[in-house]
């Protein structure tokens, strides 16, 4: 068979029965991922087999702590109540757990001093200390996100994807003698080489779904003649509704919506001009930081849809960022209102922020629960994310009871709605081992780490 040529299985009434994804692609000439469709899928496939859906990780971080007090939760078990700062997840109470006691005893000083918002965000997924430097000998650890990318990133196109909404150096001091990559990274691909992150919704855009091998040409293509992507596969998908049932039809429909909608959405959304230096202040400040964050959530449901990737980590802001938020009429920054003393005008702002960064959460779990998979689950069903910060307390610089979601069933085997009480400082990795655990990679310790925890 040449490479211009492809075979289906019909059956006796000529309607496709299966189809591989990869011959379907090659046969094609398509560039784009595409979502899992039962055509993909054998029909002779008992259910239970063909259902097999793979499971996601992800991360999500956000920066200076909380107010505690308004965060987390009380209660235990099925038994618990929403927080003030949790409210906007009512509809997702039973899409995530609560995991209280976990800490990140790497983030403390152990005699190195101040530094603690630069040691927070290098110790969240590595449970290591960083070696304090504003030079060039950073040195911290490697990510749970990368140390999966190593195995589990083999099955898919990209290994993982890290996201952002904030630039940030990796040269420089960035907090009390730290250098700024430890304050602006969460994913490290060896102890001493940050992985970096993509901040633009469009460059994410065009890595996920432009063609890998000529993506700078398909790049100058779209901005000289002004079309979609989605134009230039147009013929190609009429060709793959052709021969798809109904079910197909629509999850095509749904899918290729989905992208139309954020290209269209892309077109209004711009970065303004860098801002001056500031060793908290962020480099540059989105125009809509809402449409920011809710763009980049939009590429993890599409690179989970697509099975593009299976990781991905997302920063809502560098450790330390001053963002401040005037659509919540929150006007002084983040990190300073974090350091409140008991200000109560400064308590409220916090609890706003952690409020608004709780609704956009919301946003996201609700489009990963919507997105289904060929067996009927859907991404969240198979997925585990973690949502939180290194920092409890913003004010006290704490970094135990970190405040910490794990939403998704991991692949269906996990009870979610509750309120899970660890023992006091249990170590963050022992959470990360057991999510390696749910992709196979069994028996992984690294950080600080000491063993697994038990959320069934």
């Amino acid at each position: 068979m040449s490479n211009n040529e492809f075979s289906v299985r019909l059956d006796r009434s000529g309607k496709c029965t299966s189809i591989s994804r990869r011959t379907l692609l090659r046969a094609m000439g398509v560039s784009m991922a595409l979502p899992s469709l039962g055509l993909m899928r054998p029909s002779n496939v008992v259910a239970s087999e063909a259902a097999k859906a793979p499971v996601r990780l992800a991360w999500i971080f956000f920066p200076n702590g909380t107010n505690a007090d308004r965060w987390l939760p009380k209660g235990a078990g099925k038994d618990w109540e929403l927080s003030p700062s949790l409210a906007p997840l009512a509809g997702n109470r039973g899409d995530f757990n609560v995991l209280k006691g976990l800490a990140q005893v790497n983030a403390q000083s152990l005699g190195d001093g101040p530094g603690d918002h630069a040691r927070s965000a290098a110790a969240f997924l590595t449970g290591a200390h960083p070696f304090k430097t504003d030079g060039s000998k950073i040195k911290v650890g490697r990510s749970v996100d990368q140390i999966a990318a190593d195995v589990y990133g083999r099955a898919t196109r990209l290994a993982s994807i890290e996201l952002g909404t904030e630039e940030g150096r990796d040269a420089g001091g960035c907090d009390s003698g730290y250098s700024c990559a430890y304050s602006n990274n969460i994913s490290w691909r060896g102890e001493s080489l940050p992985t970096g992150k993509e901040i633009s919704p469009q460059k994410a855009f065009q890595r996920l779904f432009g063609n890998a091998a000529n993506q700078e040409s398909m790049s100058d293509r779209q901005q000289k003649m002004q079309r979609s992507i989605l134009d230039f596969v147009s013929d190609q998908r009429q060709q793959l509704e052709r021969i798809s049932g109904a079910e197909d039809h629509r999850k095509l429909d749904e899918y290729f919506t989905s992208i139309r909608e954020i290209e269209q959405r892309m077109t209004r959304f711009t970065i303004p001009v860098q801002l001056p230096d500031g060793t908290l202040e962020p480099k540059s400040k989105p125009e809509n930081i809402t449409e920011h964050i809710r763009l980049m959530y939009d590429m993890m449901v599409l690179a989970f849809q697509t099975d593009t990737t299976r990781l991905a980590s997302f920063m809502l802001a560098n450790e330390g960022s001053n963002r401040t938020f005037p659509m919540i009429e929150v006007k002084d920054g983040h990190h300073s209102l974090s350091h409140h003393e008991n200000n109560e005008s400064k308590i409220g702002d916090i609890a706003k922020i952690d409020t608004y960064y709780s609704e956009q959460f919301s946003y996201f779990l609700n489009k990963m629960r919507e997105t289904k998979e060929a067996d009927g689950s859907s991404l969240l069903d198979n997925s585990f994310i973690v949502y939180g910060g290194c920092i409890s307390d913003g004010n006290r610089h704490d970094h135990h009871n970190l405040p910490v979601l794990l939403a998704g069933r991991g692949g269906r085997g996990i009870e979610t709605g509750r309120l899970i009480d660890f023992p006091e400082y249990t170590p963050m990795n022992n959470l990360y081992s057991t999510m390696l655990e749910h992709i196979g990679m069994n028996d992984i310790v690294f950080g600080d780490g000491n063993g697994k925890i038990v959320l069934s």
